[in-house]
């Protein structure tokens, strides 16, 4: 089961280092987590999507749907949910599918 994080950015407020830290973060779990799959959303160039995810702040991170963090988000955090969202996705898919 594939795990979706959404980046929203505004290119004009969002410094370019905050997005290469996570990136960096996100590309740095893919070894434990292969199915993660992420993608960075401008505001700027897309205003439409500040309107579709109610975003207050940018960054704003959503993982598989859910804001989880507005604001630049500490590595540890970060990895905490995705480990945690990964662990739910598993734990619904053994209730839905059992062997």
């Amino acid at each position: 089961m594939r795990l979706n994080v959404e980046v929203l950015i505004a290119s004009c407020c969002t410094p370019v280092e905050v997005r290469k830290k996570v990136l960096t973060v996100l590309e740095g779990m893919k070894g434990e987590v292969p199915d993660l799959a992420w993608r960075v959303m401008d505001v700027t160039e897309e205003p439409e999507l500040a309107i579709k995810y109610r975003a207050p702040i940018t960054p704003a991170i959503y993982i598989d749907g859910k804001l989880e963090f507005m604001g630049y988000p500490k590595q540890a955090a970060l990895q905490a949910k995705i480990r945690a969202h990964r662990k739910q996705s598993r734990e619904a898919g053994e209730k839905v599918y059992p062997q």
